[in-house]
């Protein structure tokens, strides 16, 4: 193979955050109803995590669906360079052998920090980041303990789209607020649309991530630890 050539695609891969409670499980589950039937699909996520807690994504964990899920252990999935969170993923890789991967990173350290490892050279070869979607309910954006928390704004700021669910259930001016909000923290590019009950359609991830192109332009609105 000519080094000339592009290499193969890998593997499409998408990163769904969002607070506790914003019905990422749900998003997930409608995700899988749209699953073309031959494709083999893995999701990774936290063993205390939404997902990992909530079990019913877990007890779908069926081969004949053609779904493997892999919990990482011990609530981290970047302190210490990632390892526990890359031992998890090389295996789930290898098992599934999967069409499209899906990592649900809460609890698993920040956002940002697991798509860099996720971008890293070792897994620039095999992964192909493609759109990271967010989910936010915009009732929240009023309580401080969301809007200056340094997980939640990286969760928005590394968003190609950002869902905001729970439209049923926002009163006047609370998907207004959402929209400002998105304006002013996120990179122009940044997708905003609307979903009840985690129905985000299924090209919404698809496309690459623009993650590398905010970095390249050093777009950082939050602070390091």
């Amino acid at each position: 193979m000519s080094s000339d050539k592009k290499p193969i695609l890998g593997i499409p891969t998408n990163i769904i955050t969002g607070f506790l409670g914003v019905g990422k499980t749900t998003a997930i589950l409608n995700l899988m109803k749209n699953k073309p039937a031959d494709e083999n699909w893995a999701i990774l996520v936290n063993e205390f995590g939404e997902i990992g807690v909530d079990g019913s994504l877990i007890q779908g964990n069926d081969s004949k669906q053609q779904v493997f899920i892999r919990e990482v252990p011990g609530g981290c999935m970047c302190c210490a360079a990632g390892l526990p969170m890359q031992i998890a993923l090389n295996q789930l890789l290898s098992e599934a052998k999967p069409d499209r991967l899906l990592i649900e990173p809460t609890g698993l350290g920040h956002p940002k920090e697991v798509l860099e490892v996720l971008s890293s050279e070792h897994y620039r070869k095999v992964l192909s980041l493609q759109k990271s979607v967010t989910l936010v309910d915009a009732r929240k954006l009023s309580d401080t303990r969301y809007s200056e928390h340094d997980t939640f704004n990286q969760q928005i700021t590394i968003a190609d789209t950002i869902v905001g669910n729970k439209v049923d259930l926002y009163k006047s001016g609370d998907a207004e607020k959402l929209a400002e909000y998105v304006a002013q923290v996120c990179h122009p590019d940044t997708k905003l649309i609307f979903a009840h009950h985690g129905k985000i359609p299924s090209d919404e991830f698809d496309g690459n991530t623009s993650f590398y192109h905010h970095q390249a332009h050093g777009h950082h609105h939050h602070h390091h630890h």
